[in-house]
């Protein structure tokens, strides 16, 4: 069977939930089904030289090569000269597809988070999307939560949703050497004692709360601690900036930007807990990242992400500030409860495979090619 896999965004976010996904995805698909063939289909010639596609899969170059004909023109000019079984396609497909398809959808956040979406984009995804899923013979999701929202909202059928869900890199682990959590604090120049978030600095990441409560508890003299947001900024993150100013607390808030994935790992075993409050998720990596690292974890209750924390966090109400500050108080004013948090998030974790993700996919795609 010859698979064509289109990662659309991989190369633009390569630290992204999507980019994370379709890496296991490659890591993975070779082991589970050698007999297997893929093309993985990229835009341009750089894409594919960053590109570390495990032997079996084979770079193929889309022309024109351009971002905005990729998928209605690009595409299915190569399917139509060179076709595949099926394809496997991120979250849209071509209008016109030559072969059968499955689609990855990996949250419908436009759908039900509006308000964190310029409207251009939420209206093409809100008309396009439905339509691709539609067409397709199966559709991959990360979370229940999101094959509930494709059934409800797009009136799919549920039998032709498969939940796959994320694994983690093995990279993610208790890092229990002193010497290497230091060279990453004086690296990074981190505190002494800090509260952490990873992901994108954006609207949805509901990171405007979270500053609140940090401030009250500084306010309130309760915690020496600073707080370290890791991640990239993006169209939405004047609220983040305009947030630390208006609260004063450009002295206890570290902006550490984008961290590479070795050095990650000791950015969550140096902390004291993790918190991530989104406001919605098609999954969550980097809680069970957090958890697969031995870190406390306070989360969100919203969206997807009860399925990924389960009772191995706290999970509290994005909206209610004052229970995020009490949540991140109780954490850090007890060592016991550390970790006991510790303990059940490193169990938590071990629930997760990125083997699994991509034997779910694999049998899919039989499925899908054998209709």
């Amino acid at each position: 069977m010859l698979i064509g896999l289109h990662p659309l965004w991989l190369d633009s976010d390569p630290l992204g939930g999507i980019a994370t996904y379709w890496t296991a995805l490659f890591e993975h698909l070779g082991a589970v089904a050698p007999a297997t063939r893929y093309t993985v289909y990229f835009n341009d010639r750089a894409a594919i030289a960053r590109s570390q596609l495990p032997s079996g899969f084979l770079p193929r170059r889309l022309w024109p090569s351009s971002r905005w004909i990729e998928i209605p023109v690009s595409l299915p000019l190569e399917l139509y000269r060179r076709p595949v079984d099926l394809l496997h396609a991120q979250t849209l497909a071509p209008a016109v597809c030559p072969v059968p398809f499955v689609l990855t959808v990996n949250d419908l956040t436009w759908e039900t988070n509006p308000e964190v979406f310029p409207a251009a984009i939420r209206l093409r995804l809100s008309r396009l999307v439905p339509r691709s899923c539609r067409r397709a013979r199966r559709i991959l999701t990360v979370s229940e939560f999101t094959k509930k929202c494709l059934v409800e909202m797009y009136g799919l059928d549920d039998r032709k949703i498969v939940v796959t869900y994320h694994g983690f890199s093995s990279r993610y682990r208790p890092v229990r050497d002193p010497a290497v959590i230091e060279r990453i604090r004086v690296k990074h120049k981190l505190p002494d004692r800090f509260i952490l978030y990873v992901g994108k600095i954006q609207a949805r990441k509901n990171l405007p709360r979270l500053l609140a409560a940090f401030a009250s508890l500084v306010r309130e003299g309760h915690v020496p601690h600073h707080l370290v947001l890791v991640g990239k900024p993006t169209w939405t993150s004047e609220d983040t900036f305009s947030a630390i100013d208006s609260l004063g607390l450009s002295g206890r808030v570290i902006m550490a930007g984008e961290v590479s994935m070795e050095d990650l790992p000791a950015f969550y075993a140096a902390a004291d807990v993790f918190v991530f409050p989104s406001l919605a998720e098609g999954f969550g990596l980097p809680p069970l990242e957090a958890m697969a690292c031995g870190t406390p974890v306070i989360s969100s209750n919203a969206t997807s992400l009860p399925e990924v924390v389960g009772d191995a966090g706290i999970l509290v109400d994005p909206y209610d500030v004052d229970a995020l500050a009490r949540a991140m108080l109780e954490v850090v004013s007890s060592e016991n409860l550390r970790r006991q948090l510790s303990d059940k998030g490193l169990a938590r974790a071990a629930l997760f495979s990125d083997r699994r993700m991509a034997e779910l996919t694999h049998a899919t795609y039989e499925a899908a090619a054998s209709r």
